[in-house]
This record gives structure tokens, C-alpha cells and sequence, in this order.
């Protein structure tokens, strides 16, 4: 990106009364207010200060720096996600990636699976591509399915994220209860959304690309007055896709507000709006035991352009509404108190198809090693488990207030907070016949040969409402936190977390009437908390060792794949999952501006769910991942940046019924990724990078295993003030390579794309 002259600006904090702020400047905003009303019972007015002390001292206080969103590079030092409080990352017992606008904007990434593209450890239990699922990833070998959030606030959609109105992506590893709550097992994943700043920024930008891309964005900025400011972003896309026959298409809006933006009291108002209208994708069939012979399933031998479902019948739908109201309250120089609000709506409609190698070929002969690939032929049921519609909403309100203080030698920044949420499932599943007229339901089904695939072929069935899966939680939650400071070169942090959870769950049969299953429901009071040790010799090396934990409760909400939540009646009496994770990193920070952080850790699940000889549901499985990880991220000199990292892990099934012994699928001995630019002058800019794995089983049962790979992608850009010309070449190679299977299932995969451009024009004014 083109150099922008510094627009760090300092606005002096000025003691006003909260009614003063309130009438003067946010009365427009006022029931946001109301949608925090912790904020009228915690937050004092400051006193009236008398004439006379005005008049002998100043009344000003320290200054406070309020910076824009110009890009910083690629080298992200400070965070607010891991302790909610403004923070270094050297500071922080925890390992985080932090892939930051700069990056997003060098590799044209447009959805959150292409960001993880830059985060070791991450792989896909389902493609990222409108599968019905979703986005369905592993952290360190476990399930982040629920433990995605926007904000530091739970996004509990299933739908596919796009980037269009997000500044950066966190993801931290390991355990993570303490801030976030239930779940966050091998880690979470943050989006931190672009937010109003006082800096004038507005810009448009086109890509255009192979495979009919067609993609604009538009972001305008505009500071009201000195303190307020306003800013939309929006987004359209109508793309089509190397997968589908089918467009792909995408319209999202995000409009904010922000007041008093360097006052005590702060406030932003925001709204998401995001409508998708994508295919379903399950995969391309894998190769089964009955024709490779081994035992093992096999990488279907065909370009990943095949797609196997119904361009007329396959599409998944989604419509998300986030409304987010922010307070932000300085009390003093020390206190501040913060409170979030969000109403979220998620909707989606889907029907979907399976697509499997036949155990018979066109002859309706049994498929042997023997048979010639060509007679192969893939059965496609349009599944009616698959065809549903979802309407899931979630209120969710946090309250934190956060001090600085000294006991002694020992300063202390100390969080504490509140977390009430409820949410709501509300999934209807569908029965697809495909003869309504014979006794029983018959799916729509169709067979179409394995090497050229007909994804034209019309089916006809009836359509009718078959289940309806209520499921509500709700949350209460309180948390504390302490961050210490011992000297300069000793820290500490230790916190401590409470949840109460409840869960409700039941099934009702719309046509009947009836209830179907349950209802059933589960309370779980859960502690957990992180703790850690810093050692600080010099300002460029930092040193730590954590401990942390989290819960993964029996009726925890948005479980993918299901309809509302884990309980039955088999599991409605279990004690929540635990997780433990151990880690020890070192931060080393160089004059030159690269940054090199490095961790070496172990997760474990020490209570998995397992059935046990008579196939009753017990907690009594144990699987762990052992591991090293290590990011480079900055600048090797002025003109060249550098961003990348690397993981090696080892898992291991240490307890069973099934599979003991074995490796976790989605666990890569080696996955790592680099992406370099250099700036040459007269503002052309060149850069690439490579991205690849090992390898990792696609299930626990180690029969079917994505092969290693490494992929090479290339950009080139001509960069001015006020405009910009990119290109972004993805697996220049053109080499064919898998994601991921879904979810414990190695008979079908989905492949990557292959060789693809596009090129961005963006304007700035």
C-alpha cells in the first residue's frame, strides 16, 4: 500500500459530566444507552470541581491517542481480545495469530477461511464453500465449530463469513474460557469489525477474475466534527465458481456510528447485514476400500472442477442481521467501564445432496480393485437429514469494568466482568419423496458416472415439513482477571471464570403436532481460568509459561451437522467435557522491525464423550495434541515484509473404545505458510508465498488421509496515493490438493481450487 502521512492525532481528556455528554452530543444515540443499563448503576459522575480550584490547577488529564485504521503492516504488536484490555502481544501468556488488514489486503482475501490460509494449525473437518456445515474448523485438532466470534461476542451462525467489513482476524490458541466462555477447546477465532475513526478514509475497489469473479466493495469514513464519526461499509458480489454451475452471489452492508470518539464516554452503534445465496458442496466422492483393495479410502483422480450435486436443487441461503451497541465509559484516569450489546438473526435455507462411489458399477456389478475406473458411478441422494431451514437468534449482553492499581511494588490492571446471554435454535427439517404415491418415503436419487459427472440432472419429489428442533441456552457468567506487574521484567496473569449454562432441547413433529423427542435439558456450573508466569530480561525478548482450561458441555448450542443440540437421553445426565492446555513461549523483537514468536504447548481433552461395551455414552475417552509453533511478522528490511509460520504437532487417541492409539483427524505433522512483499520505488510492489501440510487423516479411524501439499501463490501491484492495480495469482502451479473431508468421514473430499486471478482496481478519495 501506498505510504499515508501519519494520522495518530492527540485530543485531551476533558472532565465532563455524563449528563453534559449525554445532552450535548448523544442524544441521538440514547436508547443505546438503554441497552446498557449496567452503565447507569456502575458509572459515577465525577464531582463538581469548585471555582477556586479551578482557577489554581489544570483540569486536564493525561492525553489520550485516538489513531485511524490506516494499515500498520503486517507486524501486529498490541491486542484487546485475549484479556479485553489493551495489551502487547510480548505480554500476553498465549499464543495468538493475528492476520491483519495489511495481509488480507496483499492476498485478496475475501472470506475467513482464506484469512486462516495464513494460521498454522487450522484445518477443515468441511469445505469452505457453502457446505452444509459451513465453515467447520479444527484448532490444534479440535472442533471450533461454536467458537467463532465477532468482536469478542459470540457469532453463533452457521453461514460463510465474508471479510468485507472485518479490519483483522485473531485466533488464539489453546483454551480459552476465562474470556470467552464454553467450548474454545484448541482455541477461538475473533473477527474485529472496521469501526469509525476521525480520519477521513473512503475507497472503492472491483476484482474481476477467472471463473466469472465479479466482486465490489465500498468503504467511506467520514469524521463528524472533531469527535463523531460515521462510516459504511458495503459489499456485491456475483461470481461464479470452479466448483458449481451455479452463481455464487453476496450482498452485505455494515453502517456505524461512533460518538464522543477521546471523550470519557464513548459510544458505537453498528449494524451487520449479510445475504448469501451459495451452493451446497459435500465433495467429490472418495475412492472406497472396495476399489482401492488396501482398506483405505483414496483422493478421487479427477479435476476439481467435477462437481457431483444438482446445479437445479443444491443452495444454501443465508441472511444474518448483527445489531451491536458499544459503551465505552473512562470513570478516571483508571477506571473504565465497557458494555456490548448484540442482537443477532441468523436464517438459512438449504437442501443439499450426498455424493458417494456406488458399491456396484454401470453394469450393476460389485466394485472390485479390478474395475475399470471408467465404469465407476457415483450415487447422489438428495438428502432430506440435509434439507432444512434455520431461524437462530442470540441476546447477548457483556459488562467488564477494568481498573489500574498498586499494592505495594506490585501495579496491577485488574478486569472485571459479567456475561448474560440467551440463545435460540429454531431448525425445521423437511421430508424430500420422490414418489409420494408408494407406501413410504423414497429420497430423490440418481446415479451419474464418476469420471463426468451430469450436475444437470432434474429431479422431481414433494417438499413437506417433517421436524422441528427447538433448543435454547442461556448463559450467566462472571469473570476476573489480573494482570501483574511485578518489576520490569517479571508479569503475571491470573483469572478465574464461573458459567452457569442451561440448555433446553426438544423435537417436535409438525404435522402431528407432537412432541417428538425430549424435552430435555441440562444445567452445568463450570469454573475455568488461565494462569501464567512472564520473565522479561531485555525490552525485545519476553518469555512465559500458562496453564488454562475450558468445558464443552453436553447441551452446548450450535453443534454443526445437528439440529439443535447435543442432548438425548443417553448424554442429558453427562458432566460437561474438560480441556486442559499447557504451553511455554518467547517473543524476540528485532531493531529492524521483525517480530519472531514461538510456543510449545499440549491440549488435552481428558473426559471425552465415548460409548462404552454396552454402548452407553460415558465420559471416559482422553485424546491430546503435543506441539510446536513458531510466526515471523514484520519487516526484514524497510521495503520488504514478511509474514509467516509454521506448526508441528503430534496427536494422539490416548483413551477409546474406538480407535485408541490412533492419530485425531485434521492434525498435521507439518503445516506452515509464508507470504513476503517488497516495495520498490515509483510504487510497484511484488510478493508471493507458499502455503502447505504434511497431510492429516481425514477420521480417527486413520483409513483416509489428505495427501501433503504445497501451493504457491503470487501477487504484483502498482500502488499510488490514491489508487491502486493488483493482481493476485492463487496456485500458480495449477496443482490439484484437498482441504479437508467432513466431519469423521473420508468418503468424500473437497478439493482446492485450482489455478485462479483475479484482478482488484481500488480508488481512494
Amino acid at each position: 500500500m501506498a505510504q499515508r502521512p501519519s494520522t495518530t492525532r492527540s485530543i485531551p481528556f476533558q472532565t465532563r459530566t455524563l449528563a453534559d455528554v449525554i445532552r450535548n452530543q448523544f442524544a441521538p444515540a440514547a436508547f443505546g444507552l438503554a441497552c446498557a443499563l449496567p452503565l447507569a448503576v456502575m458509572a459515577q459522575t465525577p464531582p463538581a470541581e469548585k471555582k477556586d480550584d479551578k482557577d489554581k490547577k489544570e483540569t486536564q488529564l493525561p492525553e489520550v491517542k485516538v489513531k485511524s485504521t490506516v494499515d500498520p503492516g503486517f507486524k501486529v504488536e498490541v491486542t484487546t481480545t485475549a484479556t479485553k484490555t489493551e495489551t502487547p502481544l510480548r505480554d500476553i501468556p498465549q499464543f495468538i495469530n493475528t492476520v491483519p488488514e495489511a495481509l488480507i489486503r496483499s492476498q485478496n482475501a475475501t472470506s475467513l477461511s482464506d484469512a486462516l490460509r495464513n494460521v498454522p494449525g487450522v484445518t477443515y473437518a468441511a469445505g469452505e464453500g457453502g457446505t452444509q456445515a459451513n465453515q467447520v474448523f479444527y484448532l490444534r485438532g479440535f472442533p471450533a465449530g461454536g467458537d467463532i466470534f465477532i468482536d469478542s461476542v459470540r457469532d453463533l451462525g452457521e453461514y460463510n463469513r465474508d471479510l468485507f467489513a472485518t479490519e483483522t482476524v485473531e485466533v488464539l490458541k489453546g483454551p480459552s474460557a476465562l474470556i470467552f466462555g464454553r467450548g474454545a477447546t484448541g482455541g477461538i477465532i475473533n473477527q474485529t469489525s472496521k469501526v469509525p475513526g476521525v480520519i477521513s478514509r473512503n475507497e472503492a475497489a472491483f476484482t474481476f477474475g477467472n471463473f466469472d469473479r465479479k466482486r465490489l466493495t465500498a468503504d467511506f469514513n467520514v469524521p463528524v466534527g472533531e469527535d463523531n464519526a460515521a462510516r459504511i461499509v458495503g459489499l456485491w458480489e456475483d461470481s461464479g465458481s470452479y466448483r458449481y454451475p451455479q452463481d455464487v452471489k453476496r450482498y452485505g452492508l455494515a453502517p456505524s456510528v461512533r460518538f464522543g470518539i477521546g471523550h470519557p464516554l464513548e459510544i458505537t452503534l453498528s449494524y451487520y447485514y449479510l445475504k448469501t445465496e451459495d451452493v451446497t458442496d459435500y465433495g467429490q466422492p472418495s475412492l472406497t476400500p472396495a476399489f482401492t483393495g488396501n482398506g483405505m479410502f483414496e483422493m478421487p483422480p479427477v479435476s476439481p472442477e467435477n462437481y457431483y450435486g444438482y446445479a437445479k436443487h443444491d443452495y444454501a441461503n443465508h441472511e444474518t442481521n448483527i445489531f451491536t451497541a458499544r459503551i465505552d465509559y473512562r470513570i478516571d484516569r483508571n477506571v473504565s467501564l465497557r458494555n456490548v450489546t448484540r442482537l443477532a438473526k441468523y436464517e438459512r435455507q438449504v437442501e443439499a445432496t450426498i455424493s458417494t462411489l456406488s458399491g456396484t458399477d454401470m453394469n450393476g456389478a460389485p466394485v472390485t480393485p479390478n474395475t475399470p475406473m471408467e465404469l465407476l458411478r457415483v450415487q447422489r441422494n438428495h438428502d432430506s437429514g440435509r434439507t432444512r431451514d434455520n431461524d437462530d437468534t442470540a441476546f447477548i449482553n457483556q459488562t467488564d469494568i477494568s481498573w489500574k492499581l498498586q499494592t505495594g511494588s506490585v501495579k496491577h490492571t485488574i478486569l472485571t466482568g459479567m456475561e448474560l446471554a440467551r440463545e435460540k435454535l429454531d431448525r425445521v427439517g423437511y421430508v424430500l419423496d420422490a414418489n409420494p404415491n408408494q407406501a413410504g418415503t423414497q429420497a430423490p436419487t440418481s446415479f451419474t458416472p464418476f469420471l463426468n459427472p451430469d450436475p444437470n440432472t432434474e429431479l422431481t419429489y414433494t417438499k413437506t415439513p417433517g421436524v422441528r428442533a427447538l433448543a435454547e441456552g442461556t448463559t450467566a457468567a462472571l469473570y476476573f482477571q489480573d494482570q501483574f506487574e511485578f518489576s520490569d521484567q517479571w508479569k503475571a496473569l491470573l483469572g478465574v471464570r464461573y458459567d452457569h449454562f442451561k440448555a433446553e432441547a426438544r423435537t417436535e413433529n409438525i404435522i402431528a403436532g407432537t412432541i417428538a423427542t425430549g424435552p430435555f435439558d441440562r444445567t452445568e456450573k463450570m469454573w475455568s481460568g488461565r494462569g501464567g508466569i512472564i520473565w522479561q530480561p531485555t525490552t525485545t525478548q519476553s518469555y512465559y509459561v500458562s496453564i488454562g482450561n475450558s468445558y464443552n458441555p453436553s447441551g452446548e448450542l450450535a453443534v454443526y451437522g445437528q439440529n439443535g443440540t447435543n442432548l438425548n437421553p443417553t448424554n442429558e445426565n453427562l458432566d460437561p467435557e474438560k480441556n486442559v492446555g499447557y504451553e511455554m513461549g518467547a517473543t524476540w523483537d528485532f531493531a529492524d522491525g521483525l517480530q519472531i514468536r514461538s510456543a510449545i504447548f499440549r491440549n488435552e481433552k481428558t473426559n471425552a464423550r465415548r460409548l462404552d461395551e454396552t454402548g452407553a455414552t460415558v465420559l471416559t475417552g482422553k485424546r491430546r495434541v503435543d506441539g510446536i509453533e513458531i510466526q515471523f511478522a514484520g519487516n526484514i528490511l524497510p521495503n520488504w515484509e514478511v509474514y509467516s509460520g509454521i506448526a508441528f504437532m503430534t496427536g494422539k487417541i490416548v483413551s477409546s473404545n474406538a480407535n485408541q492409539g490412533k492419530t485425531p483427524l485434521g492434525v498435521a505433522d507439518v503445516a506452515g505458510n509464508v507470504w513476503t512483499t517488497y516495495k520498490f520505488a515509483g510504487g510497484w510492489e511484488i510478493g508471493g508465498g507458499v502455503r502447505g501440510t504434511s497431510g492429516f487423516w481425514l477420521n480417527d479411524a486413520n483409513t483416509g488421509e489428505v495427501p501433503a501439499a504445497a501451493i504457491v501463490d503470487l501477487t504484483a501491484a502498482y500502488v499510488k496515493a490514491n489508487y491502486e492495480v493488483r493482481l493476485n495469482v492463487t496456485n500458480v502451479a495449477d496443482k490439484t490438493y484437498y482441504i479437508g473431508g467432513y466431519q469423521n468421514n473420508p468418503n468424500r473430499v473437497i478439493p482446492g481450487e485450482p489455478r485462479t486471478y483475479a484482478v482488484t482496481l481500488r480508488y481512494s478519495f
